[in-house]
């Protein structure tokens, strides 16, 4: 790594906001911290591991009484076989499409933010919601759109801990082993229990996500998913996808900003600047070579491919692409006025409530060091070529 590269200043050892993994059950925990126990900072993060732990045993006794109540229409509940999935790599705008597809309630059924954080238990605990309101900010921390217990938020962190952690977003705490997790993204060369586990958790939470909506078609994203084209239609052989990309310099900035403002308050052992530098790298390449080779298995007219800039100019338009290529019926007067609404681009501002988004707006970006600008050249050039993206000093996109 140059020595240029980007510095990830130490932070946030006491805080226990956004931790991504405080809906995990207590069984679950207790395995995942043995598993993993040589990779904890015992005397660092004790506070975090027995706040999480507390978390657990509290997790535990509500996903029972949502056992009771809900088990069987759980498991009877059947899943649209048509979900969307909303693909690219993090930091492409794929939060802002989802929001957008959001908007459309009457179509789409989506995973909320009170969702991931109560997967065990959000089917019986919804309607109090209200009681954890003060859980969550009011913004993300790294780009401060606007985030409240109703946002539509990734899948994938509700199944990395009801699988126990069998999923690549487990390097987001111990990021210090995050090579053993890189089987995760796509399982081909998982174990094959690991594959079943992931499997399990995740028709799981669609089961309940489906319940939840009333077996409303699912808009689903995860960047991860981006690596599993096959797995997905191994699942779900009518599914639709839309694939988003953007600037390769801009995303590696953007993903750095990431690392640095939120990756902090998950951490149960501090990682060096080479290993979160490695992670964004290398999760860039594999997310891109599996896309790359499998997105020839979906069938014409089941997928759509857009860059950031498309959306993020017209997000009305490109939604509306989005539909007509899909074959996606509601994109109605109604909806489009309510994209038409959100002000995409326009200075921060917040609106909480629901799948709403206003004031959209990209974050600013010092220019990357020559030779850092040319690492990442080198390790996402085929990115690069594919959709026809520049890395040279000074070239459009760029921030």
């Amino acid at each position: 790594m140059p020595a240029s590269s980007w510095n990830f200043t130490p932070k946030h050892r006491w805080s226990f906001q956004n931790n991504a993994i405080c809906g995990i059950c207590l069984f679950a925990w207790l395995e995942l911290l043995y598993v993993r126990r040589r990779h904890v900072d015992w005397l660092r993060y004790w506070q975090r591991v027995a706040f999480v732990t507390a978390i657990a045993v509290l997790n535990s006794a509500l996903s029972v009484v949502e056992a009771i109540m809900h088990g069987r229409a759980i498991e009877k509940q059947k899943i649209d076989p048509r979900p969307v999935f909303i693909l690219g790599h993090p930091r492409t705008g794929t939060t802002l499409l989802h929001s957008l597809m959001a908007l459309d309630d009457a179509t789409f059924g989506y995973c909320s933010t009170f969702c991931v954080a109560f997967p065990s238990a959000f089917l019986w605990l919804e309607p109090v919601k209200f009681l954890f309101a003060g859980l969550v900010s009011e913004k993300r921390p790294m780009d401060e759109m606007a985030l409240d217990l109703d946002t539509p938020q990734e899948d994938e962190l509700g199944v990395n801990v009801l699988s126990a952690g069998t999923s690549p977003y487990m390097p987001l705490t111990f990021m210090t082993d995050e090579p053993s997790f890189r089987p995760y993204f796509s399982f081909k060369n998982a174990p094959e229990a690991d594959k079943r586990r992931w499997t399990a958790a995740f028709v799981h939470l669609l089961r309940k996500l489906s319940l939840r909506c009333g077996g409303k078609r699912l808009l689903l994203k995860s960047p991860v998913h981006t690596a599993r084209v096959a797995l997905l239609l191994q699942l779900f052989p009518e599914a639709s996808f839309v694939y988003l990309h953007r600037h390769p310099l801009v995303v590696y900035q953007s993903a750095c900003h990431m690392a640095d403002t939120t990756y902090w308050h998950m951490y149960l052992a501090q990682p060096t600047n080479a290993q979160i530098h490695d992670f964004i790298l290398e999760q860039f390449v594999t997310l891109w070579e599996e896309y790359a080779a499998d997105r020839a298995l979906i069938p014409a007219g089941r997928l759509v491919e857009m860059s950031f800039e498309e959306l993020s100019t017209d997000p009305t338009a490109a939604v509306g692409r989005v539909y007509a290529e899909l074959g996606l019926s509601g994109f109605d007067e109604c909806v489009k006025q309510r994209v038409a609404s959100l002000q995409v681009g326009q200075p921060h501002g917040v609106e909480r409530g629901g799948p709403k988004l206003k004031g959209y707006q990209k974050n600013a970006h010092k220019p990357l060091p020559a030779g850092l600008r040319e690492l990442v050249a080198e390790k996402w050039e085929a990115y690069s070529k594919a959709w026809g993206y520049s890395c040279e000093e000074g070239a459009p996109g760029q921030l």
